[in-house]
Parts: C-alpha cells; structure tokens; sequence
C-alpha cells in the first residue's frame, strides 16, 4: 500500500509534463511549413502571394516565436527579389520608350542655347517659321516634357487672356485665364497667352483627340473676342507635340520609379547584411514605407 503516493506522484508528473509540451504547442511547425512554401513562392516569383502568406502566419501563429523571427528575414529576401524584377521589368521598358522617343524626336528640332537656358524647347519641324508673326495657335515641349501652348494675336488689341476651342458642335473646351504680354514693334502689334499643358482645362487633349476635323479658336480678352478656324497645319502639330510630351513624361516616371526601386533594394540588401549603419536619408525612408 505505501507505494501508491509514488505511483500517484509519477502519474502527475507524467501528466504535468504531457500538459507542458501542451503548452508548447505554439505552432512552430504549421508556422515553418508556411515560410517553406512561402520561400518557393518567392522563386517562382509570386511576390503577393508570398507576402500574403507571411502575413498569415504572423496572424495565425503569434506565439510561434522562431519561425517570425526567421520570417523577418524570409520578408527582407522577398523585397530584394521584387526590386530586382521590377528594375528588370522597368529598364526593359525604359529601353523600348528611349527607341520611341527618338523616332518622335526627328520631327522636331532642339533650340537651346547654353548660355541662357538649362533647358531646351523642342519645335515641331513642320510648324511654319512664321508662328509668331501670325495669329495662330502653336505647342512646344521642353526637355523636361512639359508642353506649353502658346495663343498668338496678331494686329489686334484684344488683351486676351483665355481661348475657346470647339469643333462646330457642342463640344468645346475654355482655357482659365492666364498670363499674356504685348509686343509692338517693326513687326507690327501682337500679343502671347500662354498656357502649360496641364492647367490648360483639357485643351491640347481636345486638340488632339479632334485634329482631323474643323477646329475653331476664340481669343476672349478685356477689349472683345476674336475668332479664326485652327489651320490643319498648326492641330497636326499641337497633336504631335502632346504625342512628345506623353512619351516624355512617361520617361521621366519610369526613370523616378527605377530610382525608388534601386534604393529599396540597397536598403533591403543593407538589412540583410546587417549594415543599417550605413544606410542614407533617401533609404531610411523606407523603415517608415515597410511595415516588418
């Protein structure tokens, strides 16, 4: 009869340890299977499904310690393989747009002169020398591809400030005000309005979309209008500067968004190798973009 206390006592220190190994079911395993087909995920390049799924296991194993630990650097592998496709990705089609652009760029030519101006305006070869000495309406786009559309009013002293382009039917656009400047010289009375492509209410886009067909102008200034019918001339070339600009400023997003992703993947490469203390102000942005 004595020895039952010591069976009892092995019962419960058997039942004492199942209850502890219990405990330390955290789901270390269920979390590692994860990260193991989130790694393969990676490889094949699924980056969302992976990031999804390592999202997943934070969310469902929060207890499981060393498998969120491992996938910390799991996470920190799957932004560097990213950043390197998307750069692939973007410098594939930053070399196609460059083929582009200099296909459009033979009709036009590049005025700049050093001395004077950082940078350059590209003319349409086929815009008549005389643009500013006519009334017309005439586009031109700098380096930066940023077209500007210029109102020219010759011999009339209207003081314009806005435009109205339409087409006969109801389809008109109106340009806001803006600034305008008067010349009177040899060449006779003319003023210049001025509008970027962007705060122009949609203009050169009306332009463009319509340069096959019958495009008149109102110039709308303090002293009364005037109205003339765009020459085929002037809309073809309009329709080709914003055709310059598109392919530009497409340019210049690509080249920004190739930049962003060469410094994500130095960052990401910085934390990998556990060199944080090196990282530059353009890449420690990137702590407060990620969330890992």
């Amino acid at each position: 009869m004595k020895t039952y206390p010591f069976f009892i006592g092995i019962i419960l220190l058997v039942m004492a340890v199942c209850s502890c190994d219990s405990k330390r079911d955290n789901g270390d395993k269920e979390a590692a299977a994860l990260l193991t087909e989130a790694r393969g995920l990676i490889a094949s390049g699924a980056y969302e499904q992976a990031r999804t799924l390592i999202d997943s296991l934070r969310s469902a194993y929060p207890r499981a310690f060393d498998a969120r630990k491992e996938a910390i650097e799991v996470m920190n592998i799957l932004e560097i393989k990213e950043a390197q496709h998307e750069i692939a990705v973007a410098d594939s089609t930053l070399a196609a747009l460059s083929q582009d652009i200099n296909q459009l760029k033979k009709d036009f030519l590049l005025e700049k002169d050093p001395r004077y101006q950082t940078v350059g305006f590209y003319k349409d070869k086929q815009q008549p020398a005389s643009s500013l000495h006519r009334t017309c309406l005439y586009a031109e786009v700098d380096e930066t591809g940023q077209l500007f559309l210029v109102s020219v009013l010759n011999g009339k002293k209207l003081h314009h400030e806005t435009i109205i382009v339409e087409t006969g039917t109801t389809d008109k656009k109106e340009s806001p005000r803006c600034f305008s400047f008067v010349t009177d010289n040899s060449n006779g009375y003319e003023e210049q309005a001025s509008f970027k492509k962007g705060t122009d209410n949609g203009i050169v886009d009306f332009i463009t979309e319509n340069s096959g067909k019958a495009i008149q102008i109102t110039c709308k200034g303090d002293a009364g209008t005037h109205r003339y019918q765009l020459s085929k001339t002037d809309a073809l070339s309009i329709a080709r500067c914003n055709e310059l600009e598109r392919a530009l400023q497409r340019e210049q997003q690509l080249k920004h968004s190739t930049d962003s992703l060469r410094i994500k993947e130095k960052f990401f490469t910085k934390k990998q190798e556990k060199d944080l203390k090196n990282i530059t102000p353009a890449e420690e942005k990137i702590i407060h973009q990620k969330d890992i």
